[in-house]
């Protein structure tokens, strides 16, 4: 009983001290991606879990119970209910855009900056009611990329998450973990080429496209290879047109069916890109956000 008792004590110090972190990867509408985080390093293989249904509507989730207990069981079956988690929040429930400042130069306070110049974001909700990421772009001096997400759905998340356990550590909206994940690959490109980054899901196949390390263009395309390749071609023949670009890196995360049409038929090179051991591409943006990087 005494041992007992010690235990009781040590282990709510324990996780304070030594935290077990768990990367949580939302961004999927249908499948929730996690894995642990060990020094520094991706902590064995990730897991994966169907998303109960009706749930979340358009990333915000809507039956908040529901989602935290499923989130709370998958935390005990594969990790520890006292983890430190790191999300990757979905797409669906954040909005971006690349802001250019008049100083030429991100302010010390861009988010209040922001609100008080009050530009027409063209998202569906105010700067007022938003919960604002501002990052400033590595290779566009004076231009930032601005994530935001109403607070509503910030505040729904939040309350997911105290249901399910464990200490929220970091909320990261997915395109903001997208862009630290790849810092390396944009920084690297050539300001005349194109970097455009095919990411499948569960649901479709999202395409993004940088130039300079800037996001330039983003679509969702469909999955399956006969409507993929020309609605492909046709986005990034747009790309070049509109933003001067002499080539095109495609990059993909992980091998699908409509690759070997993409190859053939575009004769585009293709790139798979490496992730380190991560589960997904978002989990290694999030192993950035946790490890400073």
């Amino acid at each position: 009983m005494v041992l007992a008792g010690i235990e009781a004590q040590w282990r709510p110090l324990r996780a304070l001290l030594f935290p077990r972190v768990v990367l949580l990867d939302l961004s999927d509408p249908l499948i929730v991606l996690g894995q642990s985080l060990k020094g520094g390093k991706p902590g064995g293989e990730a897991w994966s879990a169907p998303v109960p249904a009706r749930t979340c509507r358009a990333g915000v989730p809507v039956a908040l119970d529901a989602l935290g207990d499923f989130i709370g069981d998958l935390l005990l079956e594969h990790s520890s209910p006292d983890s430190a988690l790191v999300v990757a929040l979905p797409q669906e429930a954040a909005h971006w855009r690349v802001v250019e400042w008049p100083d030429g130069s991100q302010p010390e306070e861009p988010a209040d900056e922001l609100r008080e110049r009050h530009p027409d974001m063209g998202w569906p909700f105010s700067l007022e009611d938003a919960s604002l990421d501002v990052q400033p772009l590595a290779n566009a001096p004076g231009c930032s990329l601005v994530v935001g997400m109403s607070l509503d759905a910030l505040e729904s998340w939040i309350e997911v998450f105290a249901i399910a356990g464990g200490t929220l550590r970091h909320l990261i909206p997915a395109q903001v973990c997208r862009q630290l994940a790849l810092a390396s690959q944009l920084e690297a490109s050539a300001d005349n080429a194109l970097v455009a980054l095919l990411q499948p899901d569960s649901q479709g196949c999202d395409l993004v496209v940088w130039r300079a390390g800037v996001p330039e263009f983003q679509k969702r395309l469909p999955l399956e290879p006969p409507d993929l390749v020309p609605a492909l071609e046709l986005a990034l023949r747009f790309c070049r047109s509109r933003l001067g670009a002499e080539s095109v890196r495609l990059l993909f995360t992980e091998t699908f069916e409509g690759l070997e049409a993409i190859r053939e038929q575009l004769a585009l090179p293709l790139e798979l890109l490496e992730r380190g051991g991560y589960g997904s591409l978002l989990m290694a943006g999030l192993a950035a956000v946790e490890l400073g990087q």
